[in-house]
């Protein structure tokens, strides 16, 4: 043995590799070259030597390290670190709680605009309409209504709808009817509303818990958004930064309209609509601290805050907040776990929380807070609950029940607006033969074909998973019929049935077929608002953020449609879905009224919506949950094996099932089985459900398992199909 002393440490960097494979999902160290050692710092990029070519990757950690056999690294491609230390930590965090490969979790927080170095955007002026103007028709009286009606406006987007309208700008900020937003960094005002003793009361309590997890649990129009506003404004005044996130933030445009109202051109946009360098530039101004409010959808959970005060979760029982690919990480948990490491406070909102929020209330595990009441003491509009079973033994074959005719008939005879809600698309569900009783199916996925009958392409027959799109048959295509029917109702359909019954009426319909952009989304918004329809048919987008006065009556055309799912969340789903899209009647000086149609009045979900009973509708769910052991008395893992050969899906899903149960005895392991959806395109799926108290040692048993292309690993799913 040699007596020769150990070789002196030299400082090394620990580095993650941006790339998605297995074999390189753990640290590097490399050298430090000669006069970087008082640059370096943890989320720095560097260019490093690997195998025989180069990659890139993120500084994790300085440290000091024997240098035999390290190299040294290339070059630093940053100035100053991309993300902060606490953001580095939460990567490393989502990697081992949603099992994803670090590079992965880094890429989630490092938008890839700024990896690519795009050059940021300028800020951009904002205008609002103030006061009042009564002028004749003309372009500049044109402009101040749309600006009245849209709400604070950036000039790009002014200047898309009215082209060359430079002057009238001018002309109308002189004239005191339009305002240029107050820039970043001046003082905020209160605000005009007048807070009710609810309202008050969960100000103060949030004002003096300061950090800290809170629920703000309130029904439909109680003024949460309200009740947000004053606590961001709080933290504003302490040099504090907030976030406000949203399910989707082309859905919410009164929030952002209202944000951008009372703190200006301090309020910074975030979501997938914005380009390369719009995103630059918000990245930029959120790490200078110049942008103090940020709304934004669900990847704003990341943005490099440096003095995070506030997060607000707005609908938090939103299963948008659920990001579907890598990282499949839970925005709620996210923010929950940044705000406790940067010290920070999280209000998660909802007049329907889920119910894992709700039980941690209520156990005393956070905070909770109520406003029962709507705000200018607004009743709750009165629900009817019509059984379709009796419709039908009644002679009624109408996709509209009798009582659903009647108040849509008198309702748009005082001159109020009417909602429809059917969360199903197209215009019928499913085609099928009356001969040899056979459905159209895709031929890539276990689903049959939705009937459109109306957009770009006509008529159609379309996948909803993959969106293989073909003309309908002319005859059956199994024993070539002409019998051909169509069964089921979409918002199509529904939207042909108005215009038949109430001819008069403007009909509008929003769904993902006549919507596809942000600025689709927020033209429909300003043209029903400002009264350009009378009837309003849609999906579940219609049942969010929306604030229409001049509603009177939500007609909920089917409350089955996620009944009965193979999802222990459908009675849940049902629920939030009935009490949201109700909320939308009523919200103005007149009382609304609501029509549920349901083949299953006495379903639990339904008979508490009706009465628009949280608490009931909690205790009875939370009751099933613990009987079934789900959420939230046990954690749940879905693992899915994919393949094109089902007997070779089937085969590796029985024989991981049983590893899974030798290794895992005291948790339930069920499955393998089909899933609900057992072909999506031409793949074969194959699912494997874990139920279990043991957090940790189930990580630990799927870890094991490692990543695999043939296997998704998702964490608290909310998507069982």
């Amino acid at each position: 043995m040699s007596d020769a002393p150990a070789p002196d440490r030299v400082l090394a960097v620990n580095v993650a590799i941006d790339r998605t494979v297995e074999e390189l999902d753990r640290v590097f160290t490399y050298r430090v070259p000669a006069g970087w050692s008082a640059t370096i710092k943890p989320g720095m990029r560097v260019r490093v030597p690997l195998g025989r070519g180069r990659a890139t990757g993120l500084i994790i950690a300085t440290a000091l390290a024997d240098p035999v056999g390290l190299k040294f690294f290339d070059e630093v491609l940053d100035p100053e670190p991309l993300i902060s230390q606490a953001v580095l930590e939460l990567a490393q965090w989502m990697a081992d709680r949603y099992h994803c490969y670090l590079s992965q979790a880094l890429r989630a927080v490092i938008p890839s605009a700024v990896r690519r170095g795009v050059t940021p955007q300028r800020e951009e002026e904002v205008y609002a309409a103030t006061g009042r103007r009564q002028g004749r028709p003309s372009r500049r009286q044109e402009l101040w209504e749309w600006l009245t009606v849209r709400g604070p406006s950036p000039r790009k987007a002014i200047l898309e709808v009215f082209p060359g309208a430079q002057d009238a700008i001018r002309a109308l900020q002189r004239e005191g009817t339009i305002k240029r937003m107050v820039p970043a960094g001046q003082a905020v005002a209160s605000g005009r509303h007048i807070l009710n003793a609810d309202q008050g009361a969960a100000v103060a309590a949030l004002e003096d818990g300061q950090k800290g997890i809170w629920l703000l649990e309130g029904v439909t129009g109680s003024g949460k958004t309200e009740v947000y506003l004053r606590r961001v404004a709080s933290a504003v005044a302490k040099a504090q930064q907030a976030l406000v996130m949203v399910p989707e933030i082309a859905l919410t445009p009164q929030t952002v309209a209202r944000f951008r109202e009372r703190f200006g051109t301090m309020v910074a946009l975030w979501h997938s609509g914005l380009s390369a360098g719009d995103r630059v530039a918000v990245w930029e101004g959120v790490r200078r601290g110049t942008s103090r409010v940020v709304v934004g959808a669900r990847s704003a959970v990341f943005l490099p805050f440096a003095r995070l005060g506030v997060i607000v979760l707005d609908e938090e029982h939103e299963a948008s907040y659920k990001q579907e690919e890598h990282p499949r990480y839970h925005t709620r948990e996210v923010a929950i776990w940044r705000a406790r490491r940067e010290g920070a406070q999280v209000i998660l909102g909802s007049a329907t929380p889920s119910l894992e929020t709700a039980w941690r209330a209520r156990t005393g595990r956070i905070g909770w807070l109520t406003l029962p009441q709507r705000v200018e003491q607004r009743r709750l509009p009165p629900i009817d609950v019509v059984d379709m079973r009796e419709e039908l033994r009644s002679g009624n074959r109408d996709i509209f029940s009798r009582r659903l005719q009647e108040l849509t008939t008198r309702t748009l005879a005082e001159g109020r607006q009417v909602i429809f809600f059917l969360n199903r698309r197209g215009f019928a569900s499913f085609v099928l033969c009356r001969d040899c009783g056979q459905a159209v199916h895709c031929p890539s996925c276990a689903v049959t074909m939705t009937y459109h009958q109306t957009g770009s392409t006509g008529a159609r027959l379309e996948c909803h998973y993959c969106f293989r799109v073909m003309p309908p048959p002319p005859v059956c295509p199994h024993c070539a019929s002409r019998r051909i029917r169509y069964f089921g109702a979409g918002t199509e359909r529904i939207s042909e049935e108005v215009a038949r019954l109430w001819p008069a009426a403007r009909v509008m319909r929003a769904d993902r077929d006549t919507i596809t952009t942000r600025q689709g989304y927020t033209e429909f918004y300003e043209r029903f608002s400002a009264g350009s329809a009378d009837v309003l048919v849609g999906t579940q987008m219609i049942a969010k953020g929306m604030d229409f006065p001049r509603v009177g009556l939500v007609g909920v055309v089917s409350a089955d449609t996620a009944l009965h799912l193979p999802d222990f969340r459908s009675g849940e789903r049902t629920f939030q879905l009935l009490v949201q899209a109700s909320g939308r009647a009523g919200r103005g000086d007149e009382p609304g009224h609501v029509v549920i149609q349901t083949y299953n009045p006495d379903h639990y979900a339904v008979v508490h919506a009706k009465a628009h009973d949280f608490g009931g509708f909690y205790e009875q769910e939370l009751q099933y949950r613990r009987d079934l052991g789900y959420p939230p008395f046990e954690d749940v893992w879905l693992l899915e094996l994919h393949g094109p050969q089902e007997a070779e899906v089937a085969a590796a899903a029985g024989v991981l099932a049983d590893n899974l149960r030798k290794r895992l005895p005291d948790a339930r392991v069920l499955g393998a089985a089909p899933a609900p959806i057992s072909r999506v395109r031409d793949r074969f799926r194959y699912h494997i459900l874990i139920r279990s108290r043991d957090r940790q040692g189930v990580s630990a048993a799927v870890r094991a398992l490692g990543p695999d292309d043939g296997m998704r690993i998702t964490v608290d799913p909310y998507n069982m199909l």
